[in-house]
């Protein structure tokens, strides 16, 4: 309950780390991989690595949410975010400014490309009928929906449509970490069972998280 309770009071800056340190397992994971780099496993695992570094240096919101979390999480996570403004300087105008229109549905979008990097993985290895390459392609397509609501809830222009989404998404994360489960169970990578537990943390903390919308009097 001392969890559920800390998780309700400070989901962004929660999401923030987990999925920070998730991501940095995928490196390994790729790495790792059959004692062999995967390109499509490392491709996705360096989206997500930069989609998390665009969200902590332009989602205000988030910024404003973790800053009212106090704590030393939140501590830790507004220092990242001066580092990842920083790091993003030399970023094109054009990227930049959307990423500070709509962090949240640009960074998603690209968190998405890690499942597709997993499905690719998948595909070329050819082993989907073993439960390995079954749960990876399972893992890369509920990464990709997972990741695909929560982008769509920041482009979305109503509230309701926005709640729905919200919801949806920690739902459908919730089956990517039962296929990681499985995953791990069948190739016993240790990258993939640290992320597991981090991933599975940030998604907890997402049943907390509400994206506001500026105007959300009627409609989706």
């Amino acid at each position: 309950m001392a969890m559920l309770g800390y998780l309700r009071t400070h989901p962004f800056s929660t999401m923030a780390l987990c999925n920070i340190v998730g991501d940095l397992c995928y490196v390994g994971f790729a790495f790792d991989a059959e004692q062999a780099v995967s390109l499509p496993k490392l491709a996705g695992a360096l989206f997500t690595i930069l989609a998390h570094t665009i969200l902590l240096a332009y989602g205000d919101d988030q910024a404003r949410h973790i800053a009212g979390e106090k704590g030393r999480l939140s501590v830790i996570v507004l220092a990242l975010r001066g580092r990842a403004q920083r790091l993003l300087a030399g970023l094109p105008d054009a990227l930049r400014k959307w990423a500070r229109v709509k962090p949240i549905g640009v960074s998603f979008a690209m968190l998405a490309l890690n499942g597709a990097g997993l499905l690719l993985d998948a595909a070329w290895r050819g082993d989907q009928a073993g439960w390995a390459g079954a749960s990876q392609l399972a893992l890369g397509g509920c990464i990709i929906i997972g990741c695909g609501c929560f982008a769509a809830a920041d482009l979305v222009r109503g509230q309701r449509a926005a709640d729905i989404l919200t919801t949806a998404a920690p739902m459908v994360l919730t089956l990517a970490t039962i296929a990681s489960w499985v995953l791990a169970a069948a190739t016993l990578n240790p990258f993939l069972i640290l992320s597991i537990a981090a991933f599975a943390l940030s998604n907890l903390a997402g049943y907390f998280t509400r994206i506001e919308k500026p105007n959300h009097a009627g409609g989706l």
